[in-house]
């Protein structure tokens, strides 16, 4: 009987649950504008994995160097649709709006010139030739020999998951080739490339 009545005073404090419903703010952060080509693309690229407020908590002393590691980490990690050249322009904004970096300093001025040579990268739509050339592929994968994208096309054509598993060889670096920069994007698109029409 005292056991039960235990068990009736804590049923008496249970307080019924209840569900609790918030609005969270808008996100109205925006990227400090600048007349360098990193500004624009950086408005049209990075909002596509994070909110702007990523880029204000980082380190304000962040010179060129590391603002471009950290766009080669967003590009080659996690596949954010960036090339190279285009990660280097967003890095040279980046880390004079955000970092130690001037837009005087030489380097700034170089890939804003740079900024005007490379086309927008279209991860649906990739140039896997120049894709290919960029990365220096060819030197190593050429017509004749093992290593040779008939070769690696012969090895993976009719087996399963083929394009997976060898975007994933390219990427990591298997095939006894180091780690290439590029990302999962890229590595796929090289992959249906090895394993299509166009590389018989």
């Amino acid at each position: 009987m005292r056991f039960l009545l235990i068990i009736l005073a804590l049923c008496s404090l249970t307080v019924k649950a209840e569900i609790v419903s918030i609005t969270l703010p808008m996100d109205n952060t925006k990227l400090k504008p600048s007349t360098l080509p990193g500004y624009g693309l950086a408005q049209s690229k990075c909002h596509l994995c994070h909110s702007v407020d990523y880029v204000m908590y980082q380190p304000p002393e962040m010179d060129l160097k590391e603002w471009t590691g950290e766009m080669y980490k967003m590009r080659n990690a996690y596949g954010a649709p960036i090339s190279m050249g285009e990660a280097k322009v967003i890095a040279a904004y980046l880390s004079v709006a955000y970092g130690s970096a001037k837009e005087t300093d030489a380097e700034i001025i170089a890939l804003t010139k740079l900024a005007s040579t490379k086309k927008i990268y279209q991860p649906d739509n990739l140039d896997v030739k120049s894709l290919l050339s960029d990365n220096d592929c060819l030197t190593c994968h050429k017509d004749a020999g093992v290593s040779s994208i008939k070769h690696i096309r012969a090895k993976y054509e009719g087996t399963d998951n083929a394009v997976d598993r060898l975007g994933v060889a390219i990427k990591s670096g298997g095939l006894g080739m180091p780690k290439p920069p590029i990302n999962r994007h890229e590595s796929e698109a090289i992959a249906k490339y090895i394993l299509g029409e166009s590389a018989k």
